[in-house]
């Protein structure tokens, strides 16, 4: 089904915030254990697909960008990742705090907060709300 997107990212690194909002058309698509969006990043370019497995286990995969990753949420766990950019890879971990989701025929969310860390080293903590809901006009 085609929706709209509203993507929330919250970002405190180096005592500075960084905020990024946005709103795209993607795609929605639920089963029995969880749901999966599929949108073109304006901000990155490529693509992204974030899955949401059993209400709070959550993947993030950014592809053709240039910059890609593939990210795993999972309240209480740290989970290692590689940053691929255009000058090399950079191997980081992310360690969730919540993960929160709700999805039904009307819309929903998923919300998580996580820090990334670098070498053991907090490098950011980040707060990133992703919501839908059916686009009536696509």
């Amino acid at each position: 089904m085609t929706v709209l997107i509203e993507i929330n990212n919250c970002q405190l690194s180096d005592g500075e915030t960084n905020r990024i909002k946005d709103t795209v058309t993607g795609e929605y698509i639920s089963d029995e254990n969880g749901f999966s969006l599929s949108y073109a990043d304006k901000n990155l370019g490529g693509n992204t697909l974030v899955t949401v497995s059993g209400g709070d286990f959550v993947s993030v995969c950014r592809a053709d960008s240039g910059f890609n990753t593939e990210m795993i949420f999972e309240k209480g766990r740290k989970r290692p990742f590689v940053y691929a950019t255009p000058y090399g890879e950079i191997l980081l971990e992310t360690e969730t705090k919540t993960v929160t989701s709700f999805a039904d025929e009307n819309g929903g969310f998923v919300e998580f907060e996580y820090e990334i860390l670098s070498d053991g080293e907090i490098q950011s903590h980040n707060r990133m709300k992703i919501s839908f809901s059916e686009e009536k006009d696509v």
